[in-house]
């Protein structure tokens, strides 16, 4: 399977178990990735692990980056991995639906990471 199908199929899950907790992603979702409001996030599966890339819109500065506010002009991007679809659901979730802000995101494995 390639990125892109994997992608599909990863998204499709997603979907799926959105489904079962009652949520509707069909508004957000776009084959293989999700946006709403200028935020983005594509998922897919190597191995046993779900990796996953970021981007969008946020208000508030990561604290770890208090530093660089000169730089910040609201945007964030994210790429990483997580342990299984339940947790991706959760990132999506947290980042698309909910809005959250980057500190309050989920634990996960950051690959790469910056503020624009």
């Amino acid at each position: 399977m390639n990125d892109l199908e994997s992608q599909q199929a990863t998204a499709g899950e997603l979907v799926s178990l959105a489904g079962e907790q009652g949520i509707d992603l069909s508004s957000v979702y776009f084959g293989w990735a999700f946006l709403k409001e200028g935020r983005f996030i594509s998922l897919w599966r190597k191995g046993n692990m779900v990796h996953y890339s970021l981007q969008g819109p946020i208000k508030v500065l990561p604290e770890r980056y208090r530093a660089s506010a000169s730089a910040f002009r609201g945007m964030w991007d994210e790429a990483g991995s997580l342990a299984g679809i339940e947790q991706a659901f959760g990132l999506l979730k947290d980042w698309l639906l909910e809005k959250k802000e980057v500190d309050e995101l989920p634990p996960r494995s950051i690959r790469r990471e910056g503020i624009g």
